[in-house]
């Protein structure tokens, strides 16, 4: 039984912690739902609905196309601004057999933050 008392250090105290705690449990439950900051999942979303097609770009499972190489291979092997400029080239011109994609520059960024974000094989380490 809580009992509701004015002295310093009393339940009172304990009663407001519990109230503060049962109320961030639910946001705390929210923000588990998608732990990637938000620039990193925009760039989550945009390659999964723009590059999945050809690209691995989960943590796991091979590309769609053997030619074209998972995300996570892509982690850690060059700097972000390298990346950032290769992946507007791309996305302008195209690569290879990769055709030229519509991406605004934040939109580059995003998928950038996003491949930075993954794991780089035990070998690029």
């Amino acid at each position: 039984m809580i009992t509701l008392s004015r002295r310093p250090g009393g339940s009172i105290m304990y009663f407001g912690l519990l109230v503060l705690t049962l109320l961030a449990v639910p946001a705390a439950a929210a923000a588990g739902e998608n732990p990637l900051p938000a620039s990193q999942a925009r760039g989550h979303a945009l390659a999964r609905s723009v590059c999945a097609s050809c690209h691995a770009v989960e943590t796991k499972g091979a590309s769609p196309n053997a030619k074209a190489p998972p995300f996570r291979d892509l982690a850690g092997r060059h700097v972000p601004l390298t990346l950032q400029r290769r992946l507007a080239d791309i996305a302008e011109t195209g690569h290879y057999d990769m055709p030229p994609i519509n991406l605004h520059a934040d939109e580059v960024q995003d998928v950038v933050a996003y491949i930075n974000s993954l794991e780089p094989p035990a070998a690029a380490r």
